[in-house]
Order: C-alpha cells, then sequence, then structure tokens
C-alpha cells in the first residue's frame, strides 16, 4: 500500500513498464529482422550453390555428368561442413554427392522434375535440421532430367539467432535497470523541494516556524504562497477569535456591573424605573453578543473548501426579501449583475456584506436604490447607492465604527457596517463611501478572490 502511495514508486514503476513494453517490442522487432535476413542469405546461398553446380557440370567419357571436385566449393570436401550437394540423375542414381555428407545419402526423398524447383525443409534423423533446394535440369539430348541438390544446416544460423536474442535481451535489460537508477536519482533530485515544503509545514504544525521560507521551482511556488496565505488566514483568524471573547468579555463588564447595581437597589427604586433600566442594560449586552458573533462568524478569504458564489441569485434574494420587509415604503429597486459574476469565498461572507450594505440602503433610501455588481478572475465590485439624504464627510470616518450611526431617527443598532468593514478586510478588500448617482449615498466594496463562471 505505501508503495502505491509514493510517487517515486509510482514514477518508477511505470517507466519500467513501458520500458519492458518498449524494449520488448523492439527485441522482437529486431529479432525478426535478423532472422528474415538471415533466412534471405540462406537462401541466396543456396541458389547461388545450385547454379554454381549446374554451372560446373559437363559430361563425363560415360555421357554422363560429372562434376569436377577441383572446382568446386571447398566446404563440399569438408565433414559436416553444414554445406551438402548431390547429383542425380533421372532414375534417381546418385552421380555425386559431397564428402561432407560422410557415406551418406543426400535426404532427399524424391528427384525433382524437368523444370521444378522444389524448397525444402528437412529434419531427417542423422542430420542437422536442413534446408535444400533440388533443381530439375534437362541436358542436351538426354530425356530424362538431372537433379542438382544443395542443403544448407540450419545449426549455426540457429546458433547466431540465439546469440543475438541473447545479446539483445542482457543489452537491454542493462539499459533498462540504468535508465530506472537515473531516473529513481533523478526523482530524488526533483522532489527535494517537495520533502522540504513537507518538513517546513510539519514545521508550522509544531509551532517551530511562522510560514514557509526559501525559493521553490515555479510548480511550487504557487502551492507554496496559498499554503502562507492560509496560515496568516487562520493565525490572524485565531488572534480574532480571541480578541473576540476579550471584547465581549470587557464590553458585558459594563452592563452587568450596572445590573448587578440595579439588583441591589432594587427596594430603593420603583420597579417600573428598574424594568426599565434592566432591558435597556440586557438590550446592550445582546447588541454586543450579536455583533460579536457576527464577527466570529466572517470565514475570510481562505478559499479552503469553497466554490464559487453567483452574485445574482443572492442579490435577487436579498431583493425580494427587502421588498417584504419594507413594503410600506414602496421602495424600487434596479440591480445590475454581470452575468456569470461570482464570489469565491463563504457564501455567508457574501450574505452578511449584501445583505447589511442593501438593508441599509432600504432603510435610509426615499423610495429608490441601485445594486450593482461586477467582477473579474480577481476581484469582485460591488456598488450600493440610495437616493436618500446621503453621508456627509463629517460622518464617512465615523460610520464603520461599532455603534456610530449616520441618522439616529432611524432604530438600528450600529453594527452593521462594522461588521461589513471587518469582513470586507478579511478578503483584503475596500469599502469606501460616495454620493450615489440618485443623490443619496453609494456604499462601494472590493472584494478579492472573485471569478466568472
Amino acid at each position: 500500500m505505501a508503495l502505491v502511495r509514493s510517487l517515486r514508486a509510482r514514477v518508477v514503476l511505470w517507466v519500467c513498464v513501458a520500458l519492458i513494453v518498449l524494449f520488448a517490442a523492439t527485441i522482437v522487432g529486431l529479432d525478426i529482422a535478423f532472422r528474415n535476413t538471415a533466412d534471405r542469405d540462406r537462401r541466396e546461398l543456396i541458389e547461388a550453390q545450385v547454379l554454381g553446380l549446374i554451372a560446373l557440370a559437363e559430361p563425363g567419357p560415360g555421357g554422363e555428368l560429372r562434376l569436377p571436385t577441383e572446382a568446386i566449393d571447398p566446404r563440399f570436401e569438408v565433414a559436416n561442413s553444414g554445406l551438402y550437394g548431390a547429383l542425380y540423375d533421372g532414375n534417381g542414381r546418385a552421380l555425386w554427392q559431397s564428402l561432407s555428407l560422410l557415406g551418406r545419402d543426400f535426404p532427399a526423398d524424391e528427384v525433382a522434375a524437368a523444370g521444378e524447383r522444389r524448397h525444402l525443409m528437412l529434419d531427417v534423423p542423422g542430420f542437422p535440421p536442413i534446408e535444400a533446394e533440388l533443381m530439375g535440369v534437362t541436358w542436351e539430348d538426354r530425356p530424362a532430367p538431372y537433379t542438382f541438390a544443395i542443403g544448407v544446416s540450419l545449426e549455426p544460423y540457429n546458433d547466431r539467432q540465439a546469440t543475438f536474442r541473447n545479446y539483445l535481451i542482457g543489452w537491454f535489460l542493462g539499459v533498462t535497470l540504468t535508465m530506472l537508477l537515473v531516473v529513481s536519482g533523478l526523482l530524488t533530485f526533483v522532489l527535494r523541494p517537495v520533502h522540504r515544503l513537507e518538513r517546513q509545514v510539519r514545521e508550522v504544525e509544531a509551532g517551530d516556524r511562522v510560514k514557509l521560507t526559501g525559493s521553490y521551482p515555479s510548480e511550487l511556488v504557487g502551492l507554496a504562497d496559498n499554503l502562507n496565505m492560509l496560515i496568516d488566514t487562520e493565525r490572524r483568524r485565531l488572534v480574532r477569535y480571541r480578541n473576540t471573547l476579550d471584547d465581549l468579555a470587557h464590553s458585558l463588564k459594563t452592563p452587568l456591573a450596572a445590573m448587578h447595581t440595579l439588583l441591589s437597589e432594587q427596594r430603593s427604586q420603583p420597579a417600573e424605573d428598574r424594568s426599565d433600566a434592566l432591558n435597556r442594560e440586557l438590550e446592550r449586552m445582546d447588541q454586543r453578543v450579536s455583533y460579536q458573533l457576527r464577527r466570529a462568524r466572517a470565514s475570510g478569504a481562505t478559499g479552503l473548501g469553497t466554490e464559487p458564489v453567483a452574485v445574482a441569485p443572492l442579490v435577487e434574494d436579498l431583493k425580494q426579501t427587502l421588498d417584504k420587509v419594507y413594503r410600506d415604503k414602496h421602495v424600487a429597486c434596479s440591480v445590475t449583475v454581470v452575468p456569470g459574476a461570482s464570489f469565491r469565498g463563504d457564501p455567508g461572507d457574501l450574505t452578511e456584506i449584501l445583505g447589511n450594505l442593501m438593508d441599509n440602503a432600504y432603510k435610509y433610501c426615499a423610495g429608490r436604490v441601485i445594486v450593482k455588481a461586477v467582477s473579474t478572475r480577481e476581484r469582485l465590485v460591488i456598488t450600493v447607492g440610495d437616493d436618500g439624504k446621503g453621508i456627509g464627510d463629517e460622518f464617512a470616518a465615523q460610520l464603520f465604527q461599532r455603534g456610530k450611526r449616520a441618522d439616529e431617527s432611524i432604530p438600528g443598532q450600529g453594527i452593521g457596517l462594522a461588521v461589513v468593514r471587518e469582513t470586507v478586510e478579511l478578503y483584503r478588500g475596500a469599502l469606501s463611501v460616495g454620493k450615489s448617482d440618485l443623490g443619496g449615498a453609494e456604499l462601494r466594496v472590493e472584494l478579492l478572490r472573485a471569478g466568472v463562471l
């Protein structure tokens, strides 16, 4: 199981399989080519020897053909040389047989007819495997043809074929082992940055390292940068959680102390006054707890486990919801979202941002709201404007602070835009205030990790 999971083992295994298949096909191809060449050379040799015997044959004193032994190939005169020859008359009587036969008859069952060429593969006891050719030749006025027979032993050719095959197998086996060693060493060098990356990640997990450092190949630079981004985001998220708990504990001290005082002085105050004071402190506590929980819920721009979120359906859902909530105001909301606009992040974060911006626009508008969204591969830009009174410069700097509101005449907790600001900062974005084309306020949000579906 560990072998299958190892990249090195996988590469070496598949390289080995590829080399075996490739070299096996090469060995088979070369072996066939060598055998075909040997067969062709052997047939040319046999044909040349037959024609040579025919050219040397001459009539003897009795009129029968004879072969002058001094002119024939010397191999015919050497015992078991692997080259055998014979000459037969029309009755099948041997007129001449080479000394290489050692007194044995040429291993042919029948003579050839006039003009016939017979190619034979002979496997006769007492002889090695032989390839032979018999040619029937009519000589001058002789009515019966003569048969010239040539045989060549296949043993030396088979031995050369086997030697060549063994040489190919040994050579390619050596090449395969050498290439596997080279590939293994190359993988060790190539995977060294991966091992270094793995070691640094373990050190980050153990707290011995703050982030991944060093130079990495171009294929791993993006991975290292994303891991550093994830590490930094998680570290900031942990700090934010701690700060949130500290802020929550600190913000609850004052209302709890006030409630404790009110309860201790309950006898000296009228019941109605105590009830109103307690309700105010409880509302303050509820606002602070709500704010801190909404802060903690924001995910930030990790991109971990998230999918592109289509902006248009989300804006349309919020519009329908707010139209029902503010139906008495009869707000005319115009939505313009670029087709395919998407947000790469947590859907809850985008809902929090859009929900707060659109809710404020509905709340403070006179009757018209404009929502626009444009996205590229890198960022998403959202603008929400209304035809209300607008936001003066003196309030713009304080608008995104918790508890600060531009219009105190309308009920609210003053924490929505503060949550928006903190969520936008988690995505390394920007939140700004301007003047809308409708004459009121316009809030503009830029978020990174946007895309187009």
